[in-house]
C-alpha cells in the first residue's frame, strides 16, 4: 500500500515538473490536495487509465499542457463580489483619498485579477471616492495574473450582461456602454486601469502602492509560498497603505506584517513595525507601465543592438542578452540552433516566460537579480536539456552584466555551454567514490550493530514525533477541505445562475409553443371540411368538429382509434382499404364525388383529398380532407338537365 501511494506521488511530481518545463508555471509548492483534485479531473476528461498514462499523453501533446494549466487557474471573479466587503472598501478609499497629497497618485494594485472585473469595480469605486476631479492622472490601478488570455480579455474590457449583474444601474450608465448584449468600460475609466503578467511568486511586485487587492489566491499556496507573497506584498505597500485578502483565507502570519482592520473581513493596514520591515528581503519593485515612446538616442541604441547581434551571430556558443527587465533583445544563431526558436518568437519576451529546457528558474530569478543588481559579477547554474532520443545534455550557463561604456548595466549576458562530458566524468568519479564509500560501510558494519539498541531507542522517539506531524497533517488537511469546499460552493453557485437563466428561456419557449398549439387546433376545429391526421399505422391524432357532423363518430370515440378497424357509414370498407394503400406507399389522392350517407339520412356527396406526411423520404401518416359538395353536384346535375331541356 506504501509503495503505491509512494508510486503515485512520484507520477504527480513528474507531472508538475513537466508543467514547469513546458510552460515555465511552478506548482510545487502549490497545496496537494487542490492539484490532485485537478489532475484527476483532467485525466478522466482525456480517458487516460492512470496517471503514468496522463503523463505519457503530456510528453505527446504540448496543448494539453496548457489546458492543465488554465484547469489548475480557475478563474471566479465578478463585479463588487462579496457587496458587504466593499461597503467597508469604499470607506478605506475615502480614507485614502483624504490622506494623500494634492500631487500624489493614488496607485491600487488588483493581484490574481483573472478576466478584470475586479480591477474595473476596485477603480470605479476610487473614480467615485476622488470626486468632481475625476478623471485625471491621480489614479493607477494595475490588474495581473498568470493567465495570458485572461488579462487580454481584461485589456478590451467587454463585458455580457450576465456578467455586470452585480453593478447598479446608475453605475452601468455612468461606466459602461451598451452594445447590444455587452457592456464596454468607458475609455476614461480604461486608461486608468492598466493590465500585465505577473507571478505573485517569482516576479518583482509592483511599487509605491496604496491598497492591494488579493483575494481567493493564498487558498492554492502552502504556508511558504503564503509568506513569500505576503512579504512581497508588504515590500510594495506604502505606510499606512490597505491590503485586502479573499475571506475564506485566514493567515495567521499576516498579523505579524500587518495591523487587522477588519478581521473578519480580511482587511489589513501596513503599520510599519520592526518585526516586519526587518523579515523583508525582496528585489526593487517593477512598474508596469504604457507602451513606451522611443527617444531619438534610443532608437540609436536599438540600432547599435541590431549590428552587434549581427556580429555575434558568427559565434559558436549559444549568446542571450537581455534588458534589465528580464526581455530578450539579442539571440544569436547558436541559441536558435539549440532550442530550435526563431528569434521572433523570442525577441522582445521575457526569457523567463519562454520555459527554455536547461536554463534553471533559480539562475534566472534570484541569481540574476543578485548579477542585475551589482552585487556579484557573474552567477553560474548547470540545467538538464532533454532530446528526444539522446541522453540529455547538461547545460552550464554563465551570466555576466551587460555594461556600457561608463560601466554602467543595460542588462545581463547568459553564455549556455554544452558541458555533458565534463558532467559524465563527474558521474564516473562519483561511482567510484559510492564504491569507496561501500567499502568502508562494510568495515563500519560492526560498530553498527553496538548502536543498535541506541538506534532502537530514537526510532521509538522518531515514531511519536511522525504520529505528531500526522496529527498536525490531519489538521492541515482539515482545513484545506474546508477551503476547498467553499471554492466548490462558488463553483456551484455559478452553474445554478446558468441552470436558472436555461430554465427561464425553456418555460418562455414552452408558453410560445402552447400558443402555437392551441393556434393551430382552433383553425383546425373551425375549418367546414372534416379533418383526420393518423401516423403510419392508421392511428387516429387528430378529429375535428366537421368530422364529428360529417362521419358522426365524436372526437373521444375517434382520438387513438386505428381508422381502417372504425364503423364509419361514410367510408365503405373499399373506400378505406384504398386509401389504407395510398398511406403505405406514401401516395396522394384526390377522388370526386365520393358517395355517402348524410347524418340526416339522405344520400350525399364529398371530395376526399389524402396527402402523405414524409420526412427525409419515410413516411410518418397522412392527412385526410373529406369535405361536403353535395349541393355543389346537385346544383351540377340541375345545369346538366337544363342544358338538356333547352336543347330540345
Amino acid at each position: 500500500m506504501a509503495n503505491t501511494r509512494q508510486s503515485r506521488d512520484n507520477e504527480l511530481e513528474a507531472i508538475l515538473e513537466k508543467v514547469r518545463q513546458t510552460r515555465n508555471f511552478d506548482f510545487r509548492n502549490y497545496k496537494r490536495a487542490t492539484l490532485q483534485r485537478r489532475i484527476e479531473r483532467r485525466i478522466v476528461a482525456t480517458g487516460c487509465a492512470s496517471r503514468a498514462a496522463y503523463l505519457s499523453l503530456l510528453d505527446r501533446d504540448p496543448n494539453e499542457v496548457s489546458i492543465l494549466v488554465s484547469s489548475m487557474l480557475i478563474k471566479l471573479t465578478t463585479f463588487f463580489r462579496d457587496p458587504e466587503v466593499w461597503v467597508e472598501l469604499e470607506k478605506v478609499l475615502k480614507e485614502l483619498v483624504q490622506r494623500r497629497r494634492a500631487d500624489q497618485e493614488l496607485r491600487i494594485w488588483s493581484a490574481g485579477c483573472a478576466t478584470g472585473e475586479e480591477a474595473y469595480s476596485v477603480a470605479i469605486a476610487a473614480a467615485e471616492a476622488l470626486g468632481p476631479t475625476y478623471p485625471g492622472v491621480e489614479l493607477k490601478v494595475f490588474g495581473t495574473d498568470l493567465d495570458e488570455a485572461a488579462i487580454a480579455h481584461g485589456r478590451r474590457g467587454v463585458y455580457a450582461a450576465a456578467q455586470v449583474e452585480g453593478v447598479s444601474k446608475d453605475r452601468l450608465e455612468r461606466w459602461f456602454t451598451r452594445t447590444g448584449d455587452t457592456y464596454t468600460v468607458r475609455k476614461e475609466l480604461r486608461r486608468s486601469v492598466v493590465f500585465g503578467l505577473n507571478n505573485l511568486v517569482s516576479d518583482a511586485p509592483v511599487s509605491r502602492i496604496d491598497l492591494i487587492l488579493c483575494r481567493n489566491v493564498f487558498i492554492y499556496l502552502d504556508a511558504a509560498l503564503q509568506k513569500r507573497v505576503l512579504a512581497r506584498f508588504h515590500f510594495a505597500l506604502r505606510a499606512e497603505s490597505v491590503l485586502v485578502l479573499g475571506r475564506s483565507e485566514l493567515i495567521p502570519f499576516a498579523a505579524r506584517l500587518f495591523e487587522p482592520i477588519d478581521l473578519s473581513r480580511r482587511i489589513y493596514r501596513k503599520d510599519g513595525r520592526q518585526e516586519s520591515a526587518a523579515s523583508l528581503r525582496e528585489p526593487p519593485a517593477l512598474e508596469l507601465t504604457q507602451e513606451p515612446v522611443l527617444t531619438p538616442e534610443e532608437e540609436a541604441a536599438r540600432e547599435l543592438q541590431r549590428h552587434l547581434r549581427e556580429a555575434i551571430n558568427s559565434l559558436p556558443c549559444a549568446l542571450i542578452v537581455t534588458d534589465l527587465n528580464g526581455g530578450v533583445i539579442l539571440w544569436n544563431h547558436a541559441a536558435a540552433r539549440l532550442w530550435n526558436r526563431r528569434d521572433s518568437e523570442v525577441l522582445g519576451r521575457k526569457l523567463l516566460s519562454l520555459g527554455l529546457p536547461g536554463l534553471p528558474q533559480e539562475l534566472l530569478i534570484e541569481q540574476s537579480a543578485r548579477v542585475r543588481a551589482g552585487r556579484v559579477e557573474r552567477e553560474t547554474a548547470d540545467g538538464l536539456m532533454e532530446v528526444s532520443g539522446q541522453e540529455p545534455i547538461t547545460l552550464r550557463t554563465v551570466v555576466v552584466p551587460y555594461k556600457g561604456a561608463r560601466g554602467e548595466i543595460h542588462g545581463l549576458l547568459y553564455t549556455p555551454h554544452d558541458n555533458t562530458a565534463l558532467r559524465n566524468l563527474e558521474l564516473n568519479l562519483k561511482r567510484a567514490n559510492e564504491e569507496l564509500q561501500n567499502v568502508n560501510l562494510r568495515l563500519q558494519n560492526f560498530n553498527e550493530e553496538l548502536r543498535a539498541s541506541n538506534e532502537e531507542l530514537e526510532t521509538t522517539n522518531e515514531e511519536l514525533q511522525s504520529a505528531n506531524e500526522e496529527l498536525q497533517t490531519t489538521n492541515e488537511e482539515l482545513q484545506s477541505t474546508n477551503e476547498e469546499l467553499e471554492t466548490t460552493n462558488e463553483e456551484l453557485q455559478s452553474a445554478n445562475a446558468e441552470m436558472d437563466a436555461i430554465n427561464r428561456e425553456l418555460a418562455h419557449r414552452s408558453e410560445e409553443l402552447d400558443a402555437l398549439a392551441l393556434n393551430q387546433r382552433t383553425i383546425i376545429r373551425t375549418l367546414t371540411a372534416a379533418v383526420i391526421v393518423i401516423d403510419v399505422e392508421g392511428k387516429i391524432s387528430t378529429w375535428n368538429l366537421s368530422a364529428e357532423r360529417l362521419l358522426s363518430l365524436t372526437e373521444r370515440e375517434a382520438m387513438g382509434q386505428v381508422l381502417w378497424t372504425l364503423r364509419i357509414p361514410a367510408l365503405k370498407r373499399p373506400l378505406l382499404q384504398r386509401l389504407r394503400r395510398g398511406v403505405a406507399e406514401n401516395r396522394a389522392t384526390r377522388q370526386e364525388a365520393v358517395p355517402y350517407q348524410l347524418p340526416h339520412g339522405g344520400r350525399g356527396f364529398a371530395t376526399l383529398v389524402v396527402t402523405p406526411l414524409t420526412q427525409n423520404g419515410s413516411g410518418l401518416g397522412a392527412v385526410i380532407l373529406f369535405e361536403d359538395n353535395t349541393r355543389a353536384v346537385a346544383i351540377e346535375q340541375e345545369n346538366r338537365k337544363l342544358k338538356g331541356l333547352v336543347k330540345k
